[in-house]
């Protein structure tokens, strides 16, 4: 938990600077260490994983800072990454087998390619997401080492 106000919050360890940037290794949280999806998850591979947020604290190399990724931001995510393929295969499978009146099987595969179609598309919102800075984690506080767990 966030030390300053009770939200939940994350730890990580600043590993670079660069042009008043600070790339931050983390490990996965509890919550994600208890989701059933964890494997389905967009993380890359193993347990550690880097941000680059705005030094906003003034941060070196080595420090451990809190940093939250806004709620907002949380249910986008996922929205873009359990939601929207589901959206893409039913509603291409209805749009194949209704309107266009194409045979059941072509509807099956058609609407499992529209699913690879929207992973594409996730990962390319994702890119564009990542690009605005009014939606990247923002550091929270600098961790003492009395304050670690």
């Amino acid at each position: 938990m966030d030390l300053q106000n009770d939200k939940p919050a994350d730890v990580g360890t600043v590993v670079e600077i660069q042009n008043g940037f600070a790339i931050v290794e983390y490990s996965r949280s509890d919550a994600c260490n208890t989701c059933k999806l964890k494997p389905f998850c967009f993380q890359r591979g193993g347990d550690v994983n880097t941000l680059t947020m705005k030094n906003e604290l003034n941060v070196k190399k080595g420090d451990k800072i809190q940093f939250e990724i806004s709620p907002q931001m949380r249910i986008l995510s996922s929205f873009l990454v359990f939601i929207l393929p589901i959206i893409f295969m039913i509603g291409s499978y209805f749009l194949c087998k209704s309107a266009i009146g194409l045979s059941e099987s072509i509807s099956i595969i058609v609407s499992l390619v529209s699913i690879a179609v929207a992973f594409i598309l996730v990962k390319i919102i994702d890119g564009q997401i990542k690009k605005k800075a009014m939606i990247q984690p923002k550091m929270v506080a600098l961790v003492s080492p009395e304050n670690e767990k």
